[in-house]
């Protein structure tokens, strides 16, 4: 009985308070190891994908810019006038190039407003922005759809109220002003034009002067609804000098990219030069630079479009000899990196701060002239990564 009782006193033995310290020790190193590893994954998670949606919006906002660029000045022949805001001293403009320092080289982002045409989507509301008879010259008024009048409506500020007075084009080949609208159309002034004729089906557009800028803090005006800086595009006001710009009360420029912080134009022309073959078009570029070869010094910047300006002395710069665009994008992402490791601290880029464009240095003007000028200043700048994308694109509708 009693050596039955030792052995049933062994099967009943436990772990020991030693024992169980170790094993507890050791639980907890396994559960840091794995609560670090999770920590450092979910850190170079978020670095990689606000690294994505940066690269994203800049393309994105490059896509957007230079797809409008490409259709500058569609349905503007035989315009008599500015088309909204787009002029140069009183001269229609499709596109309005404004450098912010037209002296020398800038401190910030550039503006650009370009005439651009509107249409309804086919594919959603049916092909309501069309002829519907036959019109021709002297015609003063055409018919459309029902329905087409309330669509364009919707797609401006202010709805049908606001059509009379904007400019529109029939087919992109035939422009004239909407004089008022009525149940069946549009009643138009000046009448089409000779020799042109229309039929049932053919597209119409109305044509708007559209900007894009970069609006930096402090946003006074909170284009970026509280997320500057941002891109914005819409129907701006038009300056004292320098054209339209959205930092002017009443216009209706909307925020569409998040996170861009600047915005670089230069421009190929053929006929700005009047010391090149007498400021005549010839189907090519301007050999600004006199190299014989086609190279970053044959793009236009930093001059003054609005007032004569060196090299072309005594003579206005003329827009409608732009043929190339070369568009210039920065974008930052929208919070700063924590570092790859478990402590919670600010990650600090060691990248080239970028020269935009050939244009300036991007740190000195992000926000305002100098505000690169502290070691204080520097290490904000580059608490943020970036990316700079550039695109270089033909205004194929500048040739009229």
């Amino acid at each position: 009985m009693k050596k039955s009782a030792k052995f049933r006193s062994l099967d009943e033995g436990g772990f020991t308070l030693t024992e169980m310290m170790v094993a507890a020790v050791a639980s907890g190193a396994i559960l840091a190891a794995g609560f670090g590893s999770l920590t450092v994954s979910q850190k170079v998670a978020r670095a990689n994908s606000q690294a994505m949606n940066t690269q994203s919006t800049a393309r994105n906002a490059l896509d957007m810019i230079t797809a409008d660029l490409k259709l500058a000045g569609f349905g503007m022949q035989g315009a008599q006038g500015p088309i909204g805001n787009c002029a140069i001293n009183g001269t229609p403009a499709a596109i309005v190039p404004a450098d912010n320092n037209p002296l020398g080289a800038d401190f910030g982002p550039d503006i650009v407003s370009m005439v651009v045409p509107m249409t309804n989507s086919v594919a959603l509301a049916g092909p309501l922005w069309q002829v519907f008879g036959n019109v021709g010259p002297g015609f003063n008024a055409i018919n459309m759809p029902a329905g087409a009048m309330a669509a364009m409506g919707d797609a401006i500020p202010g709805g049908v109220a606001a059509l009379p007075g904007m400019n529109v084009s029939i087919g992109g080949a035939a422009w004239s002003r909407i004089a008022g609208v009525t149940g069946t159309g549009l009643n138009l002034n000046p009448p089409l034009a000779a020799p042109i004729q229309f039929g049932t089906g053919t597209q119409v557009y109305l044509l708007q002067c559209i900007t894009y800028q970069i609006i930096p803090p402090p946003d006074a005006l909170n284009l970026c609804l509280g997320n500057a800086p941002c891109l914005v595009r819409g129907v701006a006001p038009a300056g004292v000098v320098g054209g339209p710009n959205c930092l002017n009360p009443g216009n209706t420029c909307v925020p569409i990219m998040d996170g861009v912080e600047d915005l670089q134009l230069a421009f190929g022309c053929d006929g700005c030069s009047p010391t090149i073959n007498s400021g005549n078009p010839d189907g090519q570029i301007d050999d600004l630079d006199g190299t014989n070869n086609m190279s970053p010094g044959d793009f236009v910047m930093n001059l003054n479009w609005f007032a004569p300006a060196a090299p072309f002395v005594s003579t206005y710069m003329n827009p409608s000899a732009i043929r190339l665009a070369q568009v210039t994008l920065v974008a930052r992402q929208t919070g700063v990196d924590q570092g790859s490791g478990e402590a919670n601290q600010v990650q600090i880029n060691t990248g080239v701060i970028p020269i935009v464009g050939g244009d300036h240095n991007h740190a000195n003007g992000v926000f305002a002239l100098g505000d690169n000028a502290t070691p204080a200043q520097q290490q904000t700048y580059m608490q943020f990564r970036r990316r700079v994308l550039s695109r270089t694109v033909e205004l194929r509708n500048q040739r009229f």
